[in-house]
C-alpha cells in the first residue's frame, strides 16, 4: 500500500508538501525524507505526534526514547500502518521541539502498489525555516 501525506505549515501560507510512501516504511523513513527535502538538520530531536481531527495529540513517536522505559514508540522501530490505516488520520512532525514548530500532515489517501522509496509528489511554496532567527518572537502579533 501506498500511504499519501500532505504537510502544510501555520509559519508559511504558500507551503504544501504532498509525499507519497509506502505503508510499511517506517517512521524513520518519513523523518529522513522530510529532512532532506526541507534542507532541515537531521541531528535535530523531533517527534511525531498522531492526533485525532482537532490535532490533539494522542501518541508520539520520537527520534530517541529519552524516557527509558520504552513507553514512548520510536521512529526506527514502528511502520507507519501501525498506527495509521486510513484516510483523514492526522499527525504532527514536531522539527523544533523548543520552539514547538511543526507541520500538520493528514494521510489523505491510499493506493495499492509500492514505491520504491519516498517521493515527492508536490513540494511548493516557502519551506518554514528549521531554525527561527534569534530575534524572531512566536509571540508578537505583527498586526500592533
Amino acid at each position: 500500500m501506498i500511504y499519501f501525506f500532505r504537510a502544510i505549515s501555520n509559519e508559511s501560507d504558500d507551503f504544501l508538501f504532498d509525499i507519497a510512501i509506502n505503508a510499511s516504511a517506517k517512521f524513520i523513513d518519513l523523518h529522513n525524507f522530510i529532512q532532506q527535502k526541507l534542507n532541515f538538520d537531521s541531528a535535530q530531536l523531533t517527534s511525531f505526534f498522531i492526533t485525532d481531527e482537532a490535532w490533539q495529540k494522542e501518541q508520539e513517536i520520537t527520534l530517541i526514547d529519552m524516557t527509558g522505559d520504552g513507553s514512548i514508540g520510536v521512529m526506527d522501530q514502528i511502520t507507519l500502518d501501525t498506527y495509521l490505516d486510513r484516510p483523514k488520520q492526522r499527525m504532527l512532525y514536531t522539527f523544533d521541539p523548543f520552539a514547538e514548530r511543526v507541520l500538520f500532515m493528514e494521510l489523505t489517501h491510499i493506493t495499492e502498489g509500492e514505491v520504491k522509496e519516498p517521493a515527492a509528489v508536490r513540494l511548493e511554496g516557502t519551506a518554514p525555516t528549521p531554525f527561527l532567527d534569534e530575534n524572531f518572537d512566536l509571540d508578537s502579533d505583527e498586526s500592533e
